[in-house]
C-alpha cells in the first residue's frame, strides 16, 4: 500500500537553497551582461562623435564658420533637432575649436 503525505507546503530549508540558487544565477547573469552594457555604450559614443563630426563639417562647409562649444547653433540652423547633443555617459558632446573635433568629456578616454 501507498503510504500518503499529509505535506502541504515547502519546508523552510527547501525555500533557502531555491532562494540560494536563485541569487547564484542573478549574481552570474549580472557579471556576464555588465561588461557588454559598458561595450555597447562605448560604441554608441563612437558612432555619435563620428555623426556629430560629420554634421560640425557639413556646418563649416555651409556656413563658412564653425559651430559654438555647445553645439547650440547647429540646432538654431537646422543641422539637428536637439539643442543640446547628451552623451551615453549622462553629459553633453561639446566642439573643441582647437582641434575642430567633437569630444565627450564624460566618456572613456582613448588614445
Amino acid at each position: 500500500m501507498h503510504k500518503k503525505s499529509n505535506r502541504k507546503g515547502f519546508s523552510l530549508i527547501e525555500v533557502i537553497a531555491a532562494v540560494i540558487i536563485l541569487a547564484v544565477v542573478a549574481t552570474a547573469t549580472v557579471a556576464t551582461i555588465a561588461p557588454m552594457r559598458e561595450k555597447s555604450r562605448d560604441k554608441l559614443d563612437l558612432q555619435n562623435i563620428a555623426s556629430l563630426n560629420a554634421t560640425v563639417q557639413a556646418y563649416y562647409m555651409e556656413m563658412g564658420a564653425w559651430p559654438d562649444t555647445n553645439l547650440t547653433r547647429l540646432k538654431t540652423n537646422g543641422y539637428t533637432t536637439d539643442t543640446y547633443q547628451k552623451t551615453p555617459y549622462g553629459g553633453y558632446y561639446t566642439f573643441d575649436s582647437t582641434t575642430q573635433k567633437v569630444i565627450n568629456k564624460k566618456g572613456p578616454v582613448r588614445p
